[in-house]
């Protein structure tokens, strides 16, 4: 059996903070880039069979960074692109969004406030994806690289959690949730070596 990890992407090079949601041309920092390189490094003795990564930008770059000590390419996959509950959203500010009632009134129910991307569906399509990665590299570690809402989506989702808590679950950049085995767990990428 495999170790599926959904992994957040690196820090993103952002100097005016908005919201980049499903924007195209947001790549990683400098920092961001580095600290990629350096997980890739880390994770070179383990058993990674399979790098996968969302379409954007920042995650095809962490991606990369964590599949060339493997030799392996990156795998693109939509369903592990970043949520986007409301598309006028992007492009905004971070300070004007979470100073809005918009924000705190979908952020409190992101399965019924944001009818058009329920955060419950994007918990299932994660953890959709990470059932045929796992049947596609039965051996090994695959590797996920998607963003935080969806990561958190599939947490709760696995762990039939409460979607309105979501804003308390924070994964850093570079961190992962274990998706399978189950149920999902917020872990370390190292840490996860030990289940392979």
């Amino acid at each position: 059996m495999s170790v599926v990890l959904g992994v957040r992407h690196a820090e993103v090079e952002n100097p005016e903070g908005v919201v980049y949601g499903c924007l195209a041309g947001f790549h990683l920092s400098v920092a961001g880039r580095e600290h990629a390189e350096r997980v890739g490094a880390l994770l070179a003795s383990a058993p990674v069979a399979a790098v996968y990564a969302s379409p954007l930008d920042r995650a095809q770059e962490t991606a990369r960074a964590l599949a060339d000590p493997h030799g392996l390419d990156v795998l693109p996959d939509e369903r592990l692109i970043e949520w986007v509950a409301v598309e006028a959203w992007q492009g905004r500010p971070w300070k004007d969004l979470l100073a809005s009632e918009e924000y705190r009134r979908v952020t409190g129910d992101p399965i019924r406030n944001a009818p058009r991307n329920p955060l419950d569906r994007v918990g299932e399509r994660i953890t959709e994806w990470a059932n045929e990665a796992e049947a596609a590299h039965p051996k090994g570690m695959v590797l996920g690289v998607s963003h935080e809402a969806p990561l958190v989506a599939a947490y709760l989702w696995g762990r039939r959690g409460d979607f309105t808590t979501y804003k308390s679950v924070n994964i850093p950049h570079l961190s992962s949730v274990r998706l399978l085995p189950g149920p999902p767990e917020l872990v370390d990428p190292l840490d996860a070596l030990h289940g392979c």
